[in-house]
């Protein structure tokens, strides 16, 4: 709880902060300089050597690390007026000026707080520095003064209301010091004292403080802006124009789509899609894109197969002059029969009738010899028994839309015989916003349900090629045999759409606002695997009731895995020719952030970091001069940055000026989780803790 007189003090400069050096938090950067995440999703994991040491309970104590973090505010949102409405306004004055508690049990047993290191571990990886450490910086043989104030960004010499100088120490640092000597310089959460043993054990974090805040607002609002290439897997979404010569997105037939998809092969039912014409003899130049199939199951059946052959005969017994008599010759035999189901990445449905209101027309054709006992000898007259009926459909009717997938290349259009945007339309398509111009085409389609080259057929050429019974109900000529097929309607639409692509190009980015870390664990609990059959189980298509569509990753080998796995859409201010915006960005997962790990070493090491190639400095795309600016930069990992802790368990300090016996020596640090309830704390490794995460990973669950 804040004083009066600590809030008195601070509203006249209390609180400030220091930006790092990237991940470096012993160099402090100058105002501008500042490294930060550009992405508003961090993902996290834990991997086997993490889980089998610390357990399950081990996740559950850094998870409330996660949610202290997940619970800080947009960084807009955050209020500076003096003095805050009430207690529960979102306003930095609000937080505590210090972020530690005392627990005399844990200190006793020497137990260190996970969960409270891996606070100070993120918040190392936040963008601020160690203000107790370095708000002054030794540069050109001055003492620069580094520490901010977030409210007016001057220079400040307090921090969380503490009154700060310094005194040069050997002439390697400013080393900073209190005015009041009763007041403790470590305040800040992420500070790296929060991470030595002899000063943390029964220490515990409970909350970022004032300072903390106050630099993760300077640093996240929307209007702190900075040149910033975009993180690795994300893209900026952008509307263009429709191709001027082939504006129009094309639907075809759902229930034929779903009929044929039930008994092909995905390479049959792919070629079957491209070989239809599906919007009649006026549009002839139509081409379906090709369709991208995520994932087949396949199950299968007992069936029979079963070959009718139809020929025409003259029985010993006939009459003279009777024409022949039609019959069938029938050959059944057991089979397997495969069924598939697939899902697929580019496919959306734009109209769907219910399966009660679907029904087809079934016509049949039975044409057997008739001839009176006059009729010339030799001849075939025939009598044709023509039936219809109405029946319910088990497949949906509708219509269905095709969308290019990727990098396709320019100069195929559309509907128009390729799969981009026509004409020499733009690469990277990945989906669509469609407009209410439209128009529609009834097609009447039929399909043929008698293989017909097996009927006899005398003289004449067969239905629908120039002779016979065609959809039209023209008198057969010639045939004798039987006939079957289904009719039914299919109205298509042409939609005028404006192409969805994605862009990675270098933006002038405002802050992100806030951060949210979301756990991504792999496919076992002790494995970092991410199989894209995972993600599509819970795959679902979209339709057009948003007038929007986008599905895929443009232009890279990992396109269809990508389409699978989840994908995080935000937005971020930008400023394009002077003119402020508000852009859709995506991001698409393909490997944790960050990786909680642990190792074996020595002692004096609890956790470490790595940062990899994730931090970045975008000094040179932020203006002319380079030499001796160390940013802006940013934080972006490329699923390589790991929290390490050390987990080698009970041991002992060695002082060699006693004999070197469990007797004489220290027992060293040990991890445990602990807080402020009345709770024993933790201790790991348990191996209650562990058997509990082998039941977990054979579960199935």
């Amino acid at each position: 709880m804040l004083t009066a007189a600590a809030l008195f003090v601070g509203a006249a400069g209390a609180s400030a902060f220091t930006l790092a050096n990237g991940t470096n938090r012993v160099v402090v950067n100058n105002l501008g300089e500042e490294y930060r995440w550009n992405s508003p999703i961090v993902t996290y994991t834990y991997d086997e050597s993490f889980l089998s040491y610390f357990g399950s309970n081990g996740v559950v104590a850094v998870e409330k690390a996660m949610e202290m973090l997940n619970s800080i505010p947009a960084a807009s949102s955050i209020k500076t007026n003096y003095p805050p409405a009430n207690a529960d306004e979102n306003n930095l004055w609000n937080y505590p000026v210090r972020p530690d508690r005392f627990h005399a049990r844990a200190y006793n047993n020497r137990i260190l707080d996970i969960k409270s290191y891996a606070l100070a571990e993120l918040f190392g990886f936040m963008g601020l520095g160690n203000a107790e450490d370095n708000a002054f910086q030794l540069e050109f043989g001055s003492v620069v003064l580094r520490n901010w104030d977030p409210i007016s960004y001057g220079p400040s010499k307090y921090l969380n209301g503490n009154l700060i100088s310094w005194a040069v120490l050997g002439f390697t640092n400013a080393q900073p010091f209190s005015i009041d000597v009763t007041k403790s310089l470590m305040t800040l959460a992420g500070t790296s004292d929060n991470r030595v043993p002899r000063l943390d054990e029964g220490k515990y974090l409970v909350a970022p403080t004032r300072d903390d805040i106050g630099g993760y607002r300077y640093l996240y609002r929307k209007d702190n802006f900075n040149v910033e290439n975009l993180p690795p897997s994300t893209y900026q979404m952008v509307t263009n124009q429709p191709n001027l010569t082939n504006p129009a997105i094309f639907s075809i037939d759902l229930r034929w789509f779903s009929k044929e998809s039930k008994t092909n092969t995905p390479a049959a039912f792919q070629q079957f899609l491209l070989t239809n014409q599906w919007w009649g003899p006026a549009y002839t130049n139509i081409t379906v894109p090709p369709l991208t199939i995520l994932k087949t199951n396949i199950n299968w059946s007992l069936g029979w197969t079963t070959n009718v052959t139809p020929y025409l005969t003259n029985y010993p017994w006939t009459p003279i002059g009777q024409p022949a008599t039609l019959v069938n010759l029938t050959n059944k035999y057991r089979t397997f029969q495969p069924s598939y189901d697939y899902i697929y990445a580019n496919v959306i449905t734009n109209i769907h009738v219910p399966a009660e209101e679907s029904e087809i027309l079934y016509r049949s054709w039975e044409v057997v010899p008739a001839a009176p006992l006059w009729s010339v000898i030799g001849s075939v007259p025939t009598t044709t028994n023509y039936t219809t009926a109405i029946l319910n459909d088990e497949f949906p009717q509708g219509e269905i839309i095709i969308l290019p997938t990727g990098n396709t290349a320019a100069g195929a259009g559309i509907g128009q015989g390729g799969g981009a945007v026509g004409g020499g339309g733009p690469a990277n398509v990945v989906g669509y916003h469609f407009t209410e111009l439209q128009f529609e085409r009834v097609n009447i389609l039929t399909n043929m349900l008698t293989d017909t080259n097996s009927l006899a057929n005398p003289d004449g050429a067969l239905p629908g090629q120039g002779g016979g019974l065609g959809a039209g109900g023209s008198a057969i000529t010639n045939f004798v045999g039987v006939m079957e097929d289904e009719v039914w309607a299919s109205t298509n639409h042409a939609y005028l759409a404006y192409p969805i692509v994605l862009q990675t190009n270098s933006l002038l980015l405002g802050g992100i606002d806030k951060i949210r870390y979301t756990r991504m664990q792999g496919d076992s609990l002790v494995t970092t695997n991410y199989s894209s059959d995972r993600f599509i189980q819970n795959y679902k298509f979209p339709n057009l009731e948003d007038q929007t569509f986008t599905y895929i990753i443009p232009g890279s080998a990992q396109a269809l895995t990508n389409a699978a796995l989840p994908s995080y859409s935000y937005e971020m201010d930008y400023v394009e020719n002077s003119v402020r915006k508000t852009g859709k960005f995506i991001k698409f997962f393909s490997t944790p952030d960050i990786t909680f790990t642990a190792i074996n070493a020595p002692p004096s090491v609890t956790s470490t970091n790595t940062a990899g190639a994730g931090v970045v400095n975008n000094n040179a795309i932020n203006g002319i001069q380079t030499l001796g600016l160390n940013g802006p930069g940013v934080i972006q990992s490329s699923g390589n940055m790991n929290f390490s802790f050390n987990k080698l368990g009970l041991h002992w300090d060695l002082n060699p000026s006693f004999f070197l016996n469990e007797e004489n020596q220290t027992p060293g640090w040990v991890w445990g989780h602990y807080d402020g309830s009345m709770s024993e704390p933790m201790v790991f490794p348990n191996s209650q803790t562990i058997r509990d995460l082998e039941k977990q990973i054979y579960s199935g669950e």
